[in-house]
């Protein structure tokens, strides 16, 4: 899946994970990551927790999805999210 500009290609990756997850047991870097959390595919599919966005000054939308604890799904991961979404579930 490129980009918008077709600068990079980004290959997602779906899988299943054993739920609930124990997000504490989870090793990530610090200084690139702010927080760890997980949402179901339900939660996901729940078009009540998701919502569309506009950049300033532009017509282009994006999606963008709750996730716990204030936290927002958005960005190219909203968009890549987005897709494969209507790819299980159109």
């Amino acid at each position: 899946m490129p980009n918008k500009d077709r600068t990079m290609k980004i290959y997602p990756f779906v899988g299943f994970i054993k739920y609930p997850i124990d997000i504490n047991k989870i090793n990530f870097n610090h200084d690139e990551v702010y927080g760890v959390f997980s949402v179901t595919l339900k939660e996901l599919l729940n078009h009540d927790k998701s919502k569309w966005g506009r950049f300033s000054n532009s017509k282009l939308k994006y999606p963008i999805f709750e996730a716990p604890n204030g936290f927002e799904i958005w960005g190219l991961t909203a968009f890549i999210l987005d897709s494969v979404l209507h790819k299980i579930n159109p």
